[in-house]
């Protein structure tokens, strides 16, 4: 019975699929396509049911650089396409007789191996509404691929008409470029139709600048479509469409790219009766005009991207190492592969391929953070997590994913991991609160909703509400980055201007939290509540710093009732500094030409600065303002310094670099430096003492510490030079990071670095006092290897920029434009150190720095069908070195030796290439004919004296425009210098001098007696004999002596020796040192 009850239950599931399985489809929702034709048809297409229309179409997308003597290199598709009218506003689509080419300036011929493109392409019908002249859905079918169905679109939005138009028309529409204005215009029988293009991808062109603010409408892409259409009684007869997409890389330079595509559909017949078999087709899947990412790409790379493909690139990396440029490229190929990697595919990477190379370089290690995908940066904080990184390459990765364009909810939900762990948890807390002031400039609204940015907003209102006043040195510490990081987020105002006024308000608060705490308000919306701000701004009993900290937060958002605050404060200012860091500001504000600062300047009543201030800069709070216009945008330079009654010294000095560029604005860079208590350290290191002091309590506490100095001075003398030489250091340091004096009276300083508006870097006395102590262990390792002859290797690979900007066409295909920009940086040691004492030691042996960059842009087509664009290439070459001897004896014998063993050294090199690719062919884009070179090097007799001579060679296309970006052929730029005298083996410099140690901080440098110059070369040994003796209060003149650069033999031979005493130059014969 239980048998034949599972049998029965078993046929039910077979007769269930059966009947949702019709004509090899799965049978849905049949509304989901087949909706009702609400609008107005264009054509009663209830008469036309069974009629099929067939069409001619063709396209030509090509990809040019202006300027250039090579033809075009394109792609072309032709194909027919029948359409056929099921009901009175739903219609069927199919093509056939496809053919798709490559084109070249040689020759033109069909691509064979796309016959699966083409069948793909003809495979499938394809389902669409069209009413009052629009493509209102579209009925995806099984199998159809994604960009088979881009081209459809382009095809069907060519189909897009007005056929009401009298004269002038615009319209909001949707097409294969997205959702934006189209205009049309009646002239007799046909209609010119264009489109607003940057309309439509306004959003696509914020994402490929997302550290960036609009302005106006982006210059950086010209992008038009025109079209001539030919309406017909029911179907359009007749389309021929021209668009064209433009770069302009630079403001004085126009169109040097330009992708250029051609369309045409024109009606060849109309016939009844042949159907295309629309009762068929399952119903399909709704979707719209709209062009479509090619996810399906994406996966079939991610399925073809195994750990072990991976690690064979990493294994090439480290056996390519001396070559920078395959390193340069290969490292770009992994971290595009780590890109299309899963999580566990990563993880099992990680186990494989986490190894150094030979050089001590970790090429994986390095990739992740450059790669920024989801999956990469979960990787990297299981990493943290579980202690795999050291706590300086934590830091670091820290700060570049601050920086990730498009970050997602789960990695803030990583980042919240962090936060657990006192360690790292106040660079999670810059990290976490730029990631997601980034992503709320996409989800605008909803972006306080997300679970991931609850939880980290949460933890930061929890550390704010202890307070901010009496805490210990680590709250202190914990308190300021949390304030940081709500200035970064900008989300939570309601909730956090509370803690912040707290903050403000509390005068027994550290007077750096009190400061960050208004600086929080930067990026929160002009409705939150600024009542503290205007009262601690009015407020002439508060810190002057704290008041301009307030102004400058209220400026940002100005209204009427700010204005007439500012007004009235600064007519009744009792506080020179404020008053003067105000007027400056107006006066400067009023004078820019910062394009984001007009619409201050318009709203500023002309009766605001209703009274002058000093503006000695060096003496009072001042603020500056410069503009610099040039051929790549606009330039501006903020900088403020303010001062304290008290110090004499700038309490906080600020710098501000803007640039615009294409109509957007790009904060590149803020620093900011905050110091105090730094006034004892000053007089200290000169040598002053205070003339009086303010009370008896203050100056028994000076002759307790005069005392304690004298004590450690006694016992300093005891010691060896290496105590002597360390005394300042040591001095310096315990003023800074001691705990002798109470912490109102120790140094203090703090300072902030921004990026593109984002505080990633904060950096307190102690916390460079930490970073100088772990660089100082490291480097101690560094000198284990040095000292037993090794050679040392320490080397940097980071990806710069990795963008792409993908565009639809009227064609279907994507225009792509991609930008990568790689850097290696390498340094070899290797020499030998033998030491006593500070006063007696010696150092050989080489240091060669290298350094390569290498840039690649790409513009045009690149897609399914093949590719039609322009590349440019360019990298950027130094590879300097440094080969030589240092020795001290006995504290005043100095021997300095410079070996030249290279010919030619390479101080820089810059080399440009631009080509052509069409399909898998590359051409290099040779420009015009004549090439202008251009060659310079120092005379000849500087460069005999020393043996070498330094030159510079440039080429560059020759156009009447002047160079243009990129260029239109090859450029190359070098600087070197070359060996004149063959046989020059090395320098050599002898001098003596007499350092004496004062107790405590002062160090007196007795004159410097210069022995002897020697230059060993081919042809001579050049001495100078005289011994010169120098003074940093005697005359520069004194010191300097030319030297022949070819001096005898038996002249050189016959100088007498140089004596210990030496002799003034004056006394100089002309036969021993003159030419």
């Amino acid at each position: 019975m239980a048998m034949s009850m599972l049998l029965l239950g078993f046929a039910h599931v077979i007769l269930v699929v059966l009947l949702l399985h019709v004509g090899g489809c799965l049978l849905v929702d049949p509304l989901i396509c087949d909706s009702s034709c609400s609008g107005i048809p264009t054509a009663d297409f209830s008469s036309e049911t069974g009629v099929r229309y067939t069409y001619r179409y063709s396209t030509a997308i090509t990809t040019t650089l202006h300027g250039s003597n090579i033809g075009k290199d394109g792609l072309t598709l032709d194909c027919l396409v029948d359409i056929e009218v099921i009901s009175k506003c739903h219609l069927m689509m199919q093509i056939r007789n496809s053919q798709i080419k490559h084109l070249s300036p040689q020759r033109e011929h069909s691509v064979l191996h796309l016959k699966i493109l083409r069948e793909s392409l003809e495979r499938t019908s394809l389902k669409f509404s069209l009413q009052e002249g629009k493509v209102t859905a579209l009925c995806l079918q099984e199998g159809e691929q994604v960009w088979a169905l881009n081209i459809k679109r382009g095809l069907l939005s060519m189909l897009q008409t007005s056929p009401m138009v009298t004269k002038l028309k615009e319209e909001t529409e949707t097409d294969v470029h997205g959702t934006c204005t189209s205009r049309y215009e009646r002239r007799g029988p046909t209609l010119l139709k264009s489109r607003h293009l940057k309309q439509c991808q306004q959003s696509r062109l914020a994402n490929f600048w997302p550290h960036s603010v609009a302005l106006t409408e982006d210059t950086m892409l010209q992008m038009e479509l025109h079209c001539v259409q030919r309406p017909g009684k029911t179907m359009i007869e007749e389309v021929n469409c021209t668009e064209v997409v433009s770069l302009a890389t630079s403001v004085r330079t126009s169109e040097p790219v330009k992708t250029k595509s051609v369309s045409m559909l024109l009606l060849l017949k109309a016939q009844s009766g042949m159907s295309l078999g629309a009762e068929s087709l399952c119903p399909g899947v709704l979707t719209d005009l709209q062009f479509e990412d090619d996810r399906t790409s994406r996966l079939r790379k991610t399925r073809l991207t195994t750990p072990q493909k991976v690690g064979q690139t990493v294994t090439l990396l480290c056996s390519v190492a001396s070559d920078p440029q395959l390193v340069s490229q290969e490292f770009l190929q992994l971290v595009f592969q780590l890109k299309d990697m899963t999580l566990p595919q990563l993880k099992t990477l990680w186990q494989e391929a986490s190894y150094k190379c030979r050089n001590d370089w970790q090429p994986l290690l390095d990739a992740l953070p450059a790669c920024g995908s989801e999956n990469c940066i979960l990787l990297l904080t299981d990493l943290i997590m579980n202690n795999e990184l050291e706590e300086g390459q934590v830091n670091s990765f820290l700060t570049a994913l601050a920086l990730i364009p498009q970050p997602s909810p789960q990695i803030i939900g990583s980042i919240n991991g962090l936060l657990g762990s006192p360690q790292f948890r106040p660079k999670a807390m810059l990290a976490g609160s730029s990631l997601i002031y980034q992503l709320c400039q996409r989800f605008h609204t909803s972006c306080g909703e997300i679970p991931q940015v609850q939880s980290f907003m949460r933890t930061l209102q929890e550390t704010l509400s202890e307070g901010c006043e009496e805490k210990e040195p680590y709250q202190v510490r914990e308190l300021f980055y949390a304030l940081k990081s709500v200035g970064n987020s900008g989300l939570s105002a309601a909730a956090l201007i509370p803690l912040l006024n707290r903050c403000m308000l509390g005068h027994k608060a550290e007077l750096q939290l009190r400061l960050a705490a208004t600086q929080a308000f930067r990026r929160f919306p002009c409705s939150a509540d600024r009542s503290v701000l205007l009262q601690l701004y009015r407020s002439s009993q508060e810190d002057p710093e704290v008041r301009i900290a307030a102004y400058q937060q209220l400026i940002l958002c100005p209204d009427q009732k700010v204005f007439e605050v500012v007004k009235m404060t600064l007519r009744s200012e009792t506080s020179s500094q404020v008053g003067s860091f105000v007027w400056s500001h107006l006066t400067g504000i009023l004078q820019s030409e910062d394009p984001m600062k007009q619409t201050l300047i318009e709203l500023l009543p002309d009766d605001i600065i209703s009274r002058d201030f000093e503006a000695e800069f060096w003496k009072y709070s001042s603020y500056s303002d410069h503009t610099f216009v040039s051929g790549f945008g606009i330039k501006n330079v903020e900088t403020s310094m303010i001062f304290s009654p008290k110090s004499f010294l700038p309490r906080s000095v600020s710098a501000n670099l803007t640039i615009y560029l294409h109509g957007r604005a790009h904060n590149l860079l803020e620093i900011n430096l905050h110091m105090e208590n730094f006034e004892p350290l000053l007089r200290s290191a000169f040598g002053h003492k205070k003339d009086s002091e303010p009370d008896g309590k203050n100056r028994k506490q000076e002759m307790g510490r005069s005392r304690r100095r004298a004590d450690e001075g006694n016992r300093r003398e005891k010691e060896t030079c290496l105590s002597k030489t360390d005394s300042f250091l040591n001095q310096a340091r315990s003023m800074l990071f001691g705990r002798r004096k109470a912490d109102e009276e120790r140094p203090r300083c703090w300072v902030g670095l921004k990026i593109f508006g984002n505080e990633l870097s904060v950096f307190t006395c102690d916390d460079i006092y930490d970073q100088v102590h772990r660089v100082s262990l490291n480097m101690a390792g560094l000198a284990v290897k040095l000292l037993k002859g090794h050679e040392v290797q320490l080397s940097h690979t980071g990806v710069l920029m990795t963008e792409e900007l993908v565009l639809p066409s009227l064609s279907g295909v994507p225009i792509k434009l991609d930008v990568n920009m790689t850097a290696l940086l390498s340094l070899h040691l290797k020499g030998s150190f033998n030491y006593r004492d500070t006063s007696h030691f010696s150092l050989n042996g080489y240091i060669r720095p290298n350094a390569y960059v290498d840039l690649s842009a790409r513009m045009g087509v690149n897609g399914a069908l093949g590719q039609a664009a322009v590349e440019w290439l360019a990298e950027l070459k130094s590879s300097p070195s440094l080969d030589g001897s240092f020795q001290l004896q006995e504290g005043r014998d100095i021997r300095v030796t410079l070996n030249t063993p290279q010919d030619i050294l390479d101080i820089i090199s810059l080399s440009s290439r631009v080509f052509q690719l069409s399909g898998d062919h590359k051409e290099e884009i040779k420009g015009p004919k004549s090439q202008i070179h251009k060659t310079a090097c120092t005379p000849k007799s500087w460069s005999k004296m020393i043996g070498w001579q330094l030159c510079s060679n440039v080429s560059y296309p020759s156009l009447a425009s002047g160079i243009t970006f990129p260029p239109t052929g090859p450029i190359h730029l070098s600087l070197r210098l070359l060996k004149l005298d063959k046989g020059l083996y090395y320098y050599l410099l002898e001098a003596a001098y007499s350092l004496h140690y004062k107790h405590p901080v002062h160090l007196i440098l007795h004159p410097i007696t210069f022995r002897r110059l020697v230059f060993k070369g081919s042809s001579a040994v050049f001495i100078l004999a005289c011994q010169l003796s120098s003074s940093l209060l005697q005359p520069a003149s004194s010191i300097f002596l030319p030297i022949s650069s070819r001096l005898p033999r038996s002249l050189a031979a016959n100088l007498p020796p140089v004596s210990d005493q030496g002799e003034d130059i004056s006394k100089c014969k002309p036969h021993k040192c003159s030419s």
